[in-house]
């Protein structure tokens, strides 16, 4: 039997924001939302995505005349892709000399992905980090409990991050094996939520429900978009959702559009074009408002 695979896009080591102490974050391949903020877009399907950098095209035509799938043609001296043919099988991205082509993501096997963690094990151990699985969503692909439970099984901490919006037979699965989880609660109306994001509340507030009532290490958390959910009231309401769970720990995560650039990368247009980022002083009335309601707030960079 072939060992088990997850497609990684991203191993971030020496992180500092994604849970307790010094961290080495594993970004998994796949989510099934699509926020209209998203920064890290290419992970949103479950398969390696196609980014493509333009600006470097010669027009060669070799990855046109090697496209296994003949998904790419010359037009205007440069190479266009029809991404409904593109299999993300990556031969573009070998036969470029310009490097204008690249997949998100990698196939890791589980030890492969471990034996990166493991070079930190003596930072973990000083400042009590460890390994954080982030996305995308993580528990979208098979595999990743398996992942948390050999990290925390050879004596790591398992953090996660995660939008809930996956069955609850998974989260349970994962539960003996994660040390803390960092769930994001964007908006408490079922029709903003679903509109902006594709997530459903009432499968996202179970789960956390769930979580919270099973004696999970629950950390809830709202990035603050501008003209979606900076309302004072709307972010009452989230805390006052968080409450009702007995969650005090939340994270204030101020919009910012670092992921513009990928967006031109897969050739999709970005939506928060002209809507300004955010910085932590922003939202520290919406932090002190959290306080007062007996949470103990803090505000992500």
């Amino acid at each position: 039997m072939d060992e088990k695979r997850l497609i990684v896009t991203e191993i971030e080591r020496s992180a500092i924001h994604d849970g307790p102490g010094l961290r080495t974050v594993v970004f998994l391949q796949g989510c099934p939302l699509h926020c209209t903020w998203c920064c890290n877009p290419e992970t949103q399907p479950l398969r390696p995505a196609l980014l493509r950098d333009l600006r470097k095209c010669v027009g060669c035509g070799r990855c046109a005349a090697g496209c296994p799938a003949g998904a790419i043609t010359l037009a205007e001296g440069k190479a266009c892709v029809d991404r409904a043919l593109c299999v993300s099988c990556g031969k573009c991205g070998e036969l470029c000399p310009m490097g204008v082509n690249e997949l998100s993501g990698r196939f890791m096997t589980l030890a492969e992905i471990l034996s990166v963690v493991e070079r930190d094990r003596a930072y973990y151990d000083a400042t009590g980090g460890g390994m954080t699985l982030s996305g995308g969503e993580p528990f979208l692909q098979p595999g990743a409990v398996e992942l948390l439970a050999m990290a925390r099984g050879s004596g790591i901490s398992t953090w996660v991050e995660s939008t809930a919006f996956v069955p609850w037979e998974t989260l349970e699965k994962a539960l003996p094996h994660v040390s803390g989880f960092f769930v994001d609660y964007k908006h408490p109306d079922a029709d903003a939520l679903g509109h902006a994001t594709g997530a459903e509340l009432s499968v996202v507030e179970e789960n956390i429900r769930r979580l919270a009532a099973a004696g999970a290490n629950l950390t809830l958390r709202t990035p603050v978009i501008p003209g979606f959910n900076d309302d004072p009231e709307v972010l009452e309401r989230c805390f006052a959702f968080a409450r009702s769970v007995g969650c005090g720990a939340y994270v204030l995560l101020p919009y910012h559009s670092l992921g513009r650039g990928k967006y031109d990368k897969l050739e999709r247009p970005y939506a928060m074009d002209g809507v300004p980022a955010m910085a932590p002083g922003d939202l520290e009335e919406a932090a002190r408002l959290g306080r007062e309601m007996g949470l103990t707030v803090g505000i992500g960079g």
